[in-house]
């Protein structure tokens, strides 16, 4: 008998120049995206649109923000959940982040950039900004594919209207001896969407629709797209959130790169995907009143927090 080949998370194509709405390129390609964030709540895409030497840039910087000081990286904060310093805990010893909110607009970039360096850092703002935007028309094109599968493309300028992203950078250092190798524990994220991109430490696993755990490849020019629990709710469950972990294997420091977007309005299920096969399962909700809602009491005792804050 052979050994079992191991899984792998669906990969798409999305680099294509001529894959434009209405095409047939377009409708295959959407068809695609559709299966996968149905059955893994995820996939790679291929996308080659950030350039090999603004991505060597930016994980250079990054390292340059987490050797800054605590005292320093501590002042970045926000009122928004999710969206301030994390790091320094004893049940997650080698990780840390920290997030530039609309780092796809100057004022974002440059916002950050004053309290991490007073007296500024142009290499990180630009590196920040410009990969960010390049990151949002992925995110943007995906959206789209989404919503036109679905049948309601009649939705998606204003809900793109609505739409705020957090560009979040993110550290896992080397374990000490006897620590733990745990990067991040298993959690689904509280987006709309998330799409990371790796250094080339190993690390990220999405768990299947078996419970089986499969490895993210990282790769210069892939990225991973993730749906979030919001998305899950906006398409009333017909998506899967990707529940996913990081776990480290190598005795390397991991760097990722994470941009995630959020609805700033109201977000409710399209008539369309209800019918009597699929009826509604979650009301209209606030999608940053939901992530006030998942640091509370309520919503750590429940197995899901979306659906103890806006189920039916």
């Amino acid at each position: 008998m052979g050994s079992e080949t191991q899984p792998k998370l669906p990969v798409i194509d999305l680099s294509n120049e001529n894959l434009k709405p209405g095409t047939e390129a377009w409708v295959l390609a959407s068809k695609h995206v559709k299966y996968a964030l149905e059955e893994y709540g995820c996939f790679e895409a291929v996308f080659h649109k950030v350039p090999l030497q603004l991505r060597n840039s930016i994980f250079s910087v990054v390292e340059d923000l987490f050797d800054l000081p605590i005292e320093t990286k501590r002042q970045q904060t926000s009122e928004r959940p999710y969206h301030s310093y994390f790091g320094q805990y004893s049940f997650l010893p080698l990780y840390e982040s920290l997030g530039v909110d609309n780092p796809t607009t100057v004022e974002g970039a440059q916002g950050f950039t004053k309290i991490m360096w007073p007296a500024g850092n142009d290499h990180f703002c630009e590196s920040a900004q410009s990969f960010s935007k390049l990151v949002a028309e992925l995110d943007q094109m995906v959206t789209r594919m989404v919503f036109d599968i679905y049948g309601v493309e009649r939705l998606y300028d204003s809900h793109m209207a609505s739409t705020t992203y957090l560009f979040r950078c993110f550290k896992y250092r080397e374990q000490k001896e006897n620590e733990t190798n745990v990067g991040l524990r298993p959690h689904k994220d509280k987006t709309f969407t998330s799409i990371l991109h790796q250094s080339q430490v190993h690390g990220l696993q999405v768990r299947s629709k078996d419970g089986q755990w499969i490895e993210a490849e990282p790769s210069p020019s892939s990225f991973l797209v993730m749906a979030g629990d919001a998305l899950m709710a906006w398409s009333n469950d017909r998506v899967r959130s990707c529940d996913h972990q990081v776990i480290m294997k190598e005795n390397k420091t991991r760097y990722s790169l994470g941009l995630f977007s959020f609805n700033s309005g109201i977000l409710e299920v399209p008539e369309e995907l209800t019918d009597d096969q699929h009826p509604l399962l979650y009301k209209p909700f606030d999608h940053f009143g939901f992530l006030r809602f998942d640091q509370t009491p309520e919503a750590k005792k429940s197995e899901c927090p979306i659906k103890a804050y806006c189920g039916v």
